[in-house]
């Protein structure tokens, strides 16, 4: 009967010990990744970017970063401007920047669209489109469009509208090739090649201001 006390006692110590430890090495990854992202934020800005081509970062998937910095790195993924900032990435360096980027809240993003766009945006967000195949986006973003980090689902809500339908056209423009650039590549790709570039505009100008 005595041992259970002791055990307690015991491990309340070692969560004492631990947690602290945890919390302070995910801390320093965050401050290193913030000296790291200096050159990012040239173009990406803290909360968000300098320019509506380019995408926010702050709040973005860990999981997500990481994957598309290695994407950029190693030419699975290709960009003017990324792609060499990538090249000089160690592991660490994407991680930390990744966790950085991750910790930033978001700010609410803006809608400026006419009702009938941002109308037509929900309903295919919310509801798909049963006819051609075209599956909720809501069951792999959410219903905030805050993403599944442990799937590397980005968050896409108060993303802008101008990157994200630039976004839909290269999964669309690249269907052919889409097993070659990953999974979640492909995933997008196959749905974004049955949206009309109609239905891709609606759906960035609705996501631009969910939350």
């Amino acid at each position: 009967m005595q041992n259970k006390p002791i055990s307690k006692v015991i491990f309340a110590c070692l969560v004492l010990v631990i947690s602290p430890n945890l919390v302070s090495a995910d801390e320093t990854a965050i401050k290193s990744g913030e000296k790291k992202s200096v050159a990012c934020t040239a173009c990406h800005g803290v909360v968000n970017s300098n320019n509506p081509e380019w995408p926010n970062l702050s709040q973005q998937s860990t999981r997500y970063l990481i994957e598309q910095l290695h994407a950029f790195r190693d030419g699975t993924r290709k960009n003017a401007l990324m792609s060499p900032q990538a090249m000089g990435l160690s592991d660490i360096d994407i991680i930390e920047i990744s966790k950085y980027y991750n910790s930033i809240p978001a700010k609410r993003g803006k809608i400026s669209a006419s009702d009938n766009v941002v109308e037509l945006g929900q309903s295919i967000y919310r509801g798909g489109i049963e006819d051609r195949g075209v599956p909720a986006c809501i069951s792999c973003h959410g219903p905030k469009g805050l993403g599944i980090d442990r799937t590397g689902y980005p968050k896409i809500s108060g993303q802008h509208a101008k990157y994200l339908y630039h976004a839909l056209e290269e999964y669309k423009e690249y269907y052919d090739t889409r097993d070659k650039r990953g999974k979640n590549f492909a995933i997008m790709s196959s749905i974004s090649f049955k949206l009309s570039n109609k239905e891709m505009k609606a759906l960035s100008e609705y996501l631009q201001g969910l939350y």
